[in-house]
């Protein structure tokens, strides 16, 4: 019995917050507060309709922008849709102020939406060499205790058994990049639009590193698993214009895949053995 009477309650203080709500001027306003209450109990669904059906009659303001915001969440975090969540956070990437929390927040999920170099705390991969599956060589890398933005891999290599080195790199996602920060250094190893043509550099004369991503869409098989939809990145320098690195990443995994090329030739180098 006394599930029912708190059924009953709460179904009656959800018509009665609504029906509040529908007594606010104006219709684009009702969708607006009703879409976050219905996300903010749990009905992401019905928020979802309620921002669309906002965003048909509302006229251009900040709460347009926040409200793409809110859809470019639902739609990359609850319907785990990429391609419709980039538009939504491109919109308030373009319209926020920089200094504002809504700009870095949509920045960080274009990055995020896929997520081809998660920093999450907590995350680990072992790379190792191709030719034995790491009994030669490995790599054991894992999150430390930092942002999903801003946060540092501790790596561990081995020879063999034999630990060779340990140190810890920072990466950092800002201004539609990831950067790997190299001492005063910041070098982007990845850099928005993820769109196969898409050419950055960093540095200059023979020290310039040029980067290029040769495909958006590549699977790649390796110890860990086949992974599709892969960014195939070329990275070379200066010094050496006759060859160069491919590096691969898949969406929500990162690194799975180094192999050195050169014209007409690409041979493989490392892969990711296991992940979690």
């Amino acid at each position: 019995m006394g599930y029912y009477l708190n059924r009953f309650s709460m179904n009656r203080t959800h018509v009665f917050c609504l029906s509040y709500l529908i007594s606010l001027s104006g219709c684009s306003s009702y969708y607006y507060h009703a879409g976050k209450f219905e996300e903010g109990i749990g009905n992401k669904i019905a928020a979802f309709r309620l921002y669309e059906k906002f965003l048909q009659i509302a006229p251009p303001s900040s709460k347009v922008v926040e409200i793409k915001f809110r859809l470019g969440n639902l739609e990359a975090k609850v319907f785990h849709r990429c391609n419709e969540a980039i538009p939504d956070y491109e919109f308030v990437a373009r319209n926020a102020s920089p200094q504002s929390p809504l700009f870095k927040k949509a920045a960080l999920g274009i990055l995020n939406c896929p997520d081809y170099f998660p920093l999450i705390p907590g995350r680990t991969w072992i790379y190792g060499d191709t030719l034995s599956h790491g009994k030669n060589m490995k790599d054991l890398w894992a999150t430390l205790n930092g942002q999903e933005d801003k946060n540092r891999i501790e790596s561990s290599l081995y020879a063999g058994k034999n630990l060779v080195r340990r140190e810890k790199f920072l990466f950092q996602k800002r201004d539609w990049s990831v950067f790997r920060i190299e001492g005063l250094s910041a070098v982007p190893i990845l850099k928005y639009p993820f769109h196969a043509g898409n050419r950055w550099k960093f540095g200059n004369g023979k020290n310039e590193r040029q980067f290029e991503i040769i495909a958006a869409s590549s699977t790649v098989q390796t110890a860990a698993g086949i992974f599709s939809g892969c960014l195939k990145v070329k990275e070379s320098y200066g010094r050496f214009p006759h060859s160069w690195k491919y590096t691969y990443y898949a969406p929500f995994v990162g690194e799975v895949k180094t192999t050195v090329g050169e014209p007409g030739f690409e041979s493989p180098n490392t892969e990711l053995i296991r992940y979690q």
